[in-house]
């Protein structure tokens, strides 16, 4: 992460430029922004790149051959509405937008911090970033692999708005190397 390697959570430090979920566009083929906080791992031989935007976040994937940059950010150039599933060439995206109140926002931040420093700690690229103001404004990154496919799961929390999108992405990996 940008403020602190190795730490779980970075406290970001400017304002989430989203600040409601339908702010959020989805795209493949954004250029890639400066980070506020990234973590970067090797899995099998495939980077795995999950970075934290003050616009939400890009997931980079790449086994040398072929990269996936998936952005979902509130960004000029990712002008294609968030969709709730996404398929193209052994890629998976899907989104959902789901209601949270104060008690639940917190138990989710809190579930999160863990989720991330487990799987961080397994060799798996993750990263909460903790945007100011709320201690409940945060994206979080988590990734996953099995022997057929990398996965990667966000959320991204609006507490004034009682809102958590989360989306989740698989590649499976003979897509990668087709």
């Amino acid at each position: 992460m940008s403020e602190q390697p190795g730490a779980t959570v970075a406290h970001l430090p400017v304002a989430y430029a989203d600040t409601s979920a339908d702010q959020l566009g989805f795209s493949l083929d954004a250029p890639l922004q400066e980070p506020l906080a990234r973590e970067d791992g090797e899995i099998d031989g495939i980077t795995v790149s999950v970075r934290l935007l003050g616009a939400s976040h890009q997931v980079v994937v790449d086994d040398g051959a072929q990269r996936i940059c998936e952005t979902v950010a509130c960004l000029p150039d990712v002008s294609s509405a968030l969709p709730e599933t996404f398929q193209q060439s052994g890629y998976l995206f899907s989104s959902r937008i789901e209601r949270a109140t104060d008690d639940q926002m917190a138990a989710l931040v809190e579930q999160l911090g863990v989720r991330v420093t487990e799987q961080m700690a397994s060799g798996n690229p993750s990263v909460m970033g903790v945007f100011p103001g709320d201690p409940h404004a945060v994206t979080a990154i988590v990734s996953e692999s099995t022997a057929e496919q990398i996965s990667w799961h966000t959320w991204h929390t609006y507490p004034q708005a009682g809102d958590v999108v989360i989306t989740t992405s698989v590649i499976h990996r003979g897509a990668m190397r087709a």
